[in-house]
């Protein structure tokens, strides 16, 4: 009897404990929204919103980059242009999604695994990136949880208005990241491979005809600009710059960021420069992740393998078909691999983990739930505090610039200069390097001997320089030519000021 009240005393502080920290992970989706500087790929969507100018039809249709999220940003940014404001709308969207999980988890897996799910999305670091970053994923994570919300309730007992619904956040998560698709591709396998569900691909495929026809518009864009026939020949170009390379690490490493993000263990600039190094360094973090996520993951397989075979199918569907996806247009030299492209599998991994969680929870090894639960704030605290994990801060580096600005100052940005633009606010143009200025180090030179002609001094932003000139021959070549003068470091930005050489 004593072991039994004791047993209900530890669900039932399990249960507050869960549900406190779901409301603090919903609400940190809204602490220092502005504190980190925009980066480039913020400022991409940014440009593609034309905040402030007109805003033409064929600027929509021609936007691949989340055309839904141009659009919104467009009518979001005539409001205000801070940095905490323009993430609101992504934070907002982050915490429907921690609702949106737990009625999904709710309804594929019962209230107490969902109350574990939902705690793992809701303080996961990784969806607290994407909360707060002026891109597309925080929506089509949503809008792909409302596809297979509405897509298990339409199995369930099929309706018109819940394909309707289906079809409505299908479209939605397409127009706010292309990756929607590997989903809706993920359901199909589903339907087709579940004998139950077979009878239904029909209608499906009706809705997902509908969907593609007001889709049209962008389906021709990635027809006449993405070119799928040279993939197929084999004729891919000059090979993508930007991502990791494919090698068998690249699926484990994407697991280990959608456990504990990336503010935990190696940062994504040290395995950028630095590798080896930054692993062997923060083995123990790697080590330590690995062991508490695996325990759940495990647990949640067998769980779900016993008692729900056919919802570990759609599981194990949503989370393999984005990654083979993304690992067949890497070898197409369509995109370069990267975590985020694959994002729309995190509540697939989620379920499963929540699944193993909650088993577990019940057992006397209840404890790895607030094991877990440490692991995540610590690397929310990192997000939040440390430098090495945050953005490259082109707004303290564009600061410090206008601060010194003289006359006959130039101003150089190697690869993301879009963000120093922003900043500098037209108190300096900044110069850039093409794709022809990188091609060889006879261009770079010629790129930077122009820069430098007529310039009292040069301000040079070196910022991931190191995938489009890893040799370092910019920097040298104003090392040789010009006095370095000063030198700043800043997250993820070296800024070296250059003065003419006196005759």
């Amino acid at each position: 009897m004593i072991h039994r009240l004791s047993s209900r005393s530890v669900e039932a502080l399990l249960k507050l404990f869960l549900v406190t920290a779901v409301v603090i992970g919903v609400a940190l989706r809204y602490v220092h929204l502005g504190r980190q500087s925009l980066w480039v790929d913020e400022m991409l969507t940014i440009m593609n919103s034309h905040i402030g100018t007109p805003m033409a039809a064929s600027d929509v249709f021609r936007n691949l980059q989340g055309p839904m999220v141009s659009l919104m940003m467009h009518l979001w940014g005539a409001i205000g242009s801070g940095e905490a404001f323009l993430r609101l709308p992504f934070a907002l969207a982050g915490g429907f999604t921690v609702v949106a999980v737990f009625y999904l988890a709710r309804r594929l897996v019962g209230t107490w695994a969902s109350l574990h799910t939902t705690f793992f999305v809701a303080i996961s670091p990784m969806l607290l990136w994407y909360s707060q970053e002026v891109r597309g994923y925080a929506f089509v994570v949503l809008f792909g949880v409302l596809m297979t919300y509405f897509l298990v309730r339409w199995m369930a007992r099929p309706s018109t208005r819940d394909l309707v619904l289906y079809g409505l956040f299908l479209f939605a998560a397409l127009v706010s990241n292309l990756s929607a698709a590997f989903i809706a591709f993920a359901h199909f396998l589903y339907l087709l491979l579940t004998p139950s569900r077979r009878r239904l691909l029909g209608k499906w495929i009706v809705a997902i005809f509908v969907v593609l026809l007001v889709f049209s518009p962008w389906v021709r864009e990635i027809m006449v600009r993405v070119h799928p026939e040279k993939v197929v020949t084999g004729d891919t170009g000059t090979p993508l710059r930007g991502g990791a390379e494919l090698s068998a690490m690249v699926v484990p490493y994407s697991f280990f960021a959608y456990s504990v993000g990336y503010s935990l263990g190696p940062s994504l600039r040290d395995l950028k420069t630095r590798r080896a190094e930054a692993i062997r360094e923060n083995i123990h973090w790697i080590a330590l992740a690995a062991a508490v996520f695996a325990i759940p993951g495990i647990v949640g397989i067998r769980s779900l393998l016993r008692t729900k075979p056919n919802l570990l199918l759609l599981l194990v569907l949503w989370l393999a078909v984005p990654f083979l996806a993304i690992i067949a247009l890497v070898i197409g030299n369509v995109k370069v691999f990267t975590p985020r492209y694959a994002l729309v599998a995190f509540p697939a991994y989620a379920l499963i983990i929540g699944q193993g969680l909650s088993v577990i929870s019940r057992t006397r090894f209840w404890v790895l739930t607030v094991i877990l639960a440490g692991l995540l704030s610590i690397s929310m605290y990192n997000y939040f505090t440390s430098p090495v994990y945050g953005k490259d801060d082109a707004r303290s580096a564009a600061r410090f610039i206008a601060e010194d600005l003289r006359e006959k100052d130039v101003v150089a940005g190697v690869y993301t200069a879009e963000p120093l633009m922003h900043y500098l606010k037209g108190t300096a143009e900044v110069e850039t390097f093409g794709a022809d200025d990188i091609s060889s180090p006879e261009n770079m030179a010629a790129r930077c001997r122009s820069i430098s002609e007529g310039a009292g001094r040069v301000w040079l932003s070196l910022c991931t320089e190191w995938l489009v000139d890893p040799d370092g021959n910019i920097r040298r070549w104003f090392d040789v030519n010009m006095d370095l003068v000063a030198l700043h470091d800043f997250p993820g930005i070296r800024l070296c000021l250059y003065e003419k050489r006196s005759e």
